[in-house]
């Protein structure tokens, strides 16, 4: 069974190990081995500090996915910048973790921001497409350490109310 839940400081390490696992299964077939280890680490101790000063600061949406006490994916979003900052899922048998998370994320944020703006690594672009996101642009995103990585530069407005146009009956 996915729980998905706010993320406390003892997650970070497993954030980061969950960062490094995603990246290196699902991303491999788009980018260099050295772009790989740039952009994920694993869990250095700086990483595990950055994180767990995001994941304590209030501008922060820090959620993580579980599933049989196993930490298998996390979410992050910064709503007053209209950020959605990361959407991380490691090989699993569960399915739907990645959807499920980003469902989740964007109903918090979107009570706090009219639209989330991402920077979509190539392998992830489908997925944020297939959930109402647009593509705007071809983006070198510049990482951390310098090294710069492809990406799209997508968007979602917040969904407004459903309108449902009733008939009336002949």
């Amino acid at each position: 069974m996915l729980t998905i839940r706010p993320a406390v400081l003892r997650d970070a390490k497993a954030m980061m190990e969950v960062h490094r696992e995603a990246v290196f299964a699902k991303a491999a077939g788009h980018y260099s081995r050295a772009i790989l280890e740039a952009w994920a680490p694993g869990a250095t101790t700086d990483r595990v500090v950055q994180v767990g000063h995001e994941i304590a600061d209030p501008a922060f949406i820090v959620l993580v996915a579980e599933a049989a006490g196993d930490l298998i994916g996390f979410a992050m979003a910064i709503p007053t910048n209209g950020e959605l900052r990361a959407v991380y899922v490691k090989p699993n048998r569960v399915g739907g973790v990645g959807r499920a998370l980003l469902a989740e994320i964007e109903g918090r944020a979107f009570a706090l921001a009219e639209q989330l703006a991402c920077d979509a690594s190539l392998n992830a672009e489908e997925l944020y497409k297939a959930n109402g996101y647009q593509a705007e642009a071809p983006i070198r995103h510049v990482l951390r350490r310098g090294t710069a990585i492809p990406c799209i530069r997508m968007s979602k407005r917040r969904p407004g109310p459903r309108v449902i146009a009733l008939s009336a009956a002949t």
